[in-house]
C-alpha cells in the first residue's frame, strides 16, 4: 500500500466525528467560560439573564400594539371606534403612505432596543423583533406584490458602529 495514498472512507470517518465532537466541546466550554466572566444582560436594564435579549420584568414592559389601531396609522385606540375610523393625527395631517404599522409602543424598554439595534451593534435583536414587525405587519405583507429592503449607507453603518 502507499504510504502517500488518501486514508480509506473507514478511517476518515471516525476521525471526522471525533474532530466535530471536540470542536463542539470546546465550543461549549469556551461559551460557558464567557457566560461565568461577562455574564449576559438585560439590553433593557443590564440585568442579568438567561440567554439573549430582555429579561421578564422588561419584557412585561414591553407594550405590544393590538386592535383597536388607526387603519392608516397603526395607532392603538384605547377602545373601538369602529371599522375604518382613522385616528386624529391621521385626518389632521393626512401622511403620504396608505398604511404603516409598529410592533410595539416606542416607549422606554422598545427605544432601548431599537437603539441597541440601530447604534450598538446588537444583530442578536434582529431575528426577535423581525418576528414581531411580521407578525404586527401581516396583514400589509400579504396584499404586497414584493417587500424591498432599503440598506443603511455604509457610511452612516460605518459611524453607528
Amino acid at each position: 500500500m502507499d504510504a502517500n495514498a488518501a486514508p480509506t472512507r473507514s478511517i476518515a470517518a471516525p476521525l471526522r466525528a471525533a474532530w466535530t465532537a471536540g470542536r463542539h466541546a470546546l465550543s461549549r466550554a469556551a461559551r460557558l467560560a464567557l457566560d461565568i466572566a461577562l455574564p449576559t444582560q438585560c439590553v433593557s436594564c443590564r440585568e442579568p439573564v438567561e440567554g439573549e435579549g430582555v429579561c421578564a420584568s422588561c419584557w412585561a414592559r414591553l407594550s405590544f400594539i393590538e386592535r383597536p389601531y388607526c387603519p392608516r396609522l397603526g395607532i392603538p385606540f384605547v377602545y373601538d371606534p369602529g371599522p375604518d375610523m382613522l385616528s386624529m393625527e391621521a385626518i389632521a395631517s393626512p401622511p403620504a403612505y396608505q398604511r404603516a404599522r409598529a410592533a410595539v409602543r416606542y416607549d422606554d424598554v422598545a427605544r432601548t432596543l431599537v437603539h441597541a439595534l440601530k447604534y450598538q451593534d446588537r444583530t442578536d435583536l434582529a431575528p426577535a423583533m423581525g418576528r414581531w414587525m411580521a407578525r404586527a405587519g401581516g396583514e400589509l405583507l400579504a396584499g404586497a406584490d414584493m417587500l424591498v429592503p432599503v440598506p443603511l449607507h455604509w457610511r452612516r453603518a460605518w459611524r453607528r458602529r
